[in-house]
C-alpha cells in the first residue's frame, strides 16, 4: 500500500481547518478502494467505508467514524480536477508497461453531470494496455477542437500513431502531431471539404482501386458479422500539391459490410495518415479506433453506469470521472487470468475486502 498512500499525499487537501473531522487521506483512500468495487456515488461510498469500517482501520485512522456522503461529496467538490488527473497521469504511467504504438482520441458525454449541461470528455485511450493515460474537460462555450491540442501537448507522444474521428482532422492538429515526432490515422468527413472530395473522387474509380494496396478482416460475434476491406494510397503527389496538409504521405478507404438479424449494412469511411504503409496496418488501426466504444465508453456505461450518475457539482463530476478510468486501468492490471473480466474483478472487489487489498498490493508491488 506505500505506492497508493504516496499517490493521494500528492493531493492538496483544499478544505478549511473547521471541515477536517475526518482524515484526508482516508476520505481519499477509501474513496478509491470503494470505486475498485463499482462504487462511484457519494452515498456509496459512506455505506462502502461503514460497512467495512473493521477492516480498513489497519490502513486508514478513523478518529471520528466512517465519514458523511455530505463529506465525501464536499471533499471532492473541493480537490482540484487538474492536480487529480496529473497523479492519475503518474500513476498510469507507472501502471502501463505494454507497448503504446496507437492512442486513441475521442470524446464522451457524460448524460447526467454538470450544473448547466453534461460534461463532455476527450480521452486518450491506449490499445495495447486498454488503459485511459490522460482525458481533457471541453469548455463549455467550445468543442473537441480545442481540448484535443491540450491533451496532445501532455503527452509524450514520440514514435506512437494518434488515432482520430473526424472532429480532429484539422491542419493545426495534425501539424502539432508531426512536431511531436509522432504519426497519425485520422478520419476524413466533410468538415474537410475539398479535401474529403477529392479523397472519395479517388477512391470512386476503379482503376485507381487496382493501384492500392488491399487488407481484408472478418470479425464475428454475438450474431453480428463484419467484413473490412481496407484501400491505401501513397501515390499521393497530386493531392498534396493541391491541399499541402501537414505530414500527408497516403489516403486510404475501409468498406465495412455488417450482417445482424438477417439485415446487411455497408458503410465506407476515408482517412488520411502519416504513415507511408499499406492497407493492413490502416484497416488495423481503423479497428482499433472504433473499438474505443467497447473497450471504453461501454465499460464506463455498463459497468460503472456512467451516464445513470447524477453528479451534478462539476469539479466533484469530472474527479469521479478521472476516478472511475483510475479504476479501469487497476481493474484491468488486475485480472488473475487473461480472459478474466473487468466486471468479475470489480465482483470480487465488492464481495471481500481481502480479495480487494490483495489485487491492490499485487499491483502496486509489481
Amino acid at each position: 500500500m506505500g505506492i497508493f498512500h504516496e499517490m493521494i499525499a500528492q493531493i492538496d487537501d483544499t478544505r478549511s481547518e473547521r471541515n477536517q473531522r475526518h482524515c484526508f487521506e482516508t476520505l481519499v483512500g477509501t474513496s478509491l478502494l470503494a470505486a475498485l468495487g463499482g462504487i462511484d456515488s457519494f452515498s456509496g461510498m459512506a455505506e462502502y467505508t461503514a460497512v467495512n469500517l473493521e477492516e480498513l482501520e489497519p490502513y486508514f485512522e478513523f478518529p471520528n467514524g466512517p465519514a458523511s456522503h455530505d463529506t465525501y461529496r464536499n471533499l471532492w467538490n473541493a480537490i482540484d480536477p487538474e492536480q487529480f488527473l496529473q497523479v492519475f497521469m503518474d500513476f498510469t504511467e507507472v501502471l502501463a508497461q505494454a507497448s503504446q504504438r496507437f492512442i486513441s482520441l475521442d470524446g464522451k458525454t457524460i448524460r447526467h453531470s454538470g450544473k448547466d449541461k453534461p460534461l463532455h470528455i476527450v480521452n486518450a485511450w491506449c490499445h495495447a494496455n486498454q488503459m485511459t493515460l490522460a482525458q481533457k474537460k471541453v469548455d463549455e462555450k467550445s468543442n473537441e477542437i480545442t481540448a484535443i491540442p491540450y491533451l496532445l501537448g501532455i503527452l509524450d507522444l514520440k514514435g506512437r500513431v494518434v488515432l482520430s474521428d473526424a472532429m480532429g482532422t484539422q491542419r493545426d492538429i495534425c501539424e502539432q502531431i508531426i512536431e511531436q515526432k509522432c504519426d497519425y490515422v485520422m478520419s476524413l468527413k466533410g468538415n474537410q471539404g475539398t479535401l474529403h472530395k477529392d479523397v472519395v473522387d479517388f477512391f470512386a474509380h476503379e482503376k485507381f482501386l487496382e493501384k492500392c494496396t488491399e487488407s481484408e478482416e472478418y470479425d464475428k460475434g454475438h450474431g453480428r458479422i463484419e467484413h473490412r476491406k481496407a484501400y491505401a494510397f501513397t501515390g499521393i503527389k497530386w493531392l498534396q500539391k493541391e491541399h499541402n496538409w501537414p505530414g500527408l504521405k497516403s489516403i486510404g478507404m475501409v468498406i465495412s459490410t455488417v450482417e445482424h438479424k438477417g439485415k446487411t449494412r455497408t458503410e465506407r469511411r476515408y482517412f488520411i495518415a502519416s504513415l507511408k504503409e499499406d492497407a493492413r496496418t490502416l484497416n488495423y488501426a481503423a479497428r482499433l479506433h472504433w473499438g474505443i466504444e467497447n473497450q471504453l465508453h461501454w465499460r464506463l456505461d455498463v459497468v460503472f453506469n456512467e451516464d445513470g450518475c447524477c453528479i451534478r457539482n462539476d469539479n466533484a463530476a469530472e474527479n469521479v470521472d478521472i476516478m472511475r478510468k483510475w479504476a479501469l486501468n487497476v481493474l484491468q492490471a488486475a485480472k488473475r487470468k487473461p480472459d478474466q473480466s473487468i466486471k468479475s474483478v470489480m465482483r470480487g472487489n465488492s464481495m471481500s475486502l481481502r480479495y480487494l487489498m490483495e489485487s491492490v498490493n499485487r499491483i502496486f508491488h509489481s
